[in-house]
């Protein structure tokens, strides 16, 4: 949502570094995601009052509401076998088939990702200035948990090899005037 609206502050700009294509796809990636994110609860919400009540939703019989109910399915059946692709896709890179039921729980996704969206809309609003950073590749199966683990066991072995061959500097804390043996002044300290 803000990346959208960062990006939109000057669209001339944005279209003219993007050119025309790119410009249409970073409105329909970004600006439809939260989008679909926002109109999903109230789509949903109308096709289980239609069905739970059986009442037509889409009353009258002019092709515009034909139209947009045809739109309003086939936008719902797509973006859920979508996302279902997507995410079976990445289990499927990640040797964790055996974990895709899970996908069967997109609907349920897809509502607490609406609530999120409803959310940081309302936060937007109203505190514009926290943001609730999301801090990403902390699952065991993530890439960049791997690549962090990879790296800081490449890092333990080239200091672990320093040490012995006597290369690793020491630190010494007899050293005069270092900040491990200075005393803060008695202003400092207060």
């Amino acid at each position: 949502m803000q990346t959208w609206l960062v990006h939109m502050r000057e669209p001339r700009r944005l279209l003219r570094d993007l050119g025309f294509a790119g410009f249409v796809s970073f409105q329909l990636i970004v600006g439809g995601n939260v989008l679909a994110a926002l109109v999903h609860p109230l789509f949903m919400g109308g096709l289980i009052y239609s069905v739970a009540s059986g009442s037509s939703l889409w009353r009258g019989g002019s092709l515009t509401i034909t139209v947009l109910a045809a739109v309003y399915g086939i936008s719902v059946i797509i973006g859920y076998l979508t996302s279902a692709f997507l995410g079976w896709l990445g289990l499927m890179r990640r040797g964790l088939l055996s974990t895709a039921w899970v996908l069967l729980l997109m609907p349920l996704h897809w509502l607490l990702l609406s609530l999120a969206a409803w959310r940081a809309l309302y936060q937007l609003i109203v505190a514009p200035y926290i943001w609730e950073k999301t801090e990403h590749g902390l699952a065991k199966t993530s890439r960049l948990n791997g690549d962090m683990t990879r790296a800081l066991l490449e890092l333990e072995r080239h200091l672990t090899d320093l040490e012995r061959s006597g290369a690793l500097p020491t630190v010494s804390n007899r050293a005069k005037g270092t900040s491990s043996n200075r005393r803060l002044s008695p202003r400092a300290a207060a």
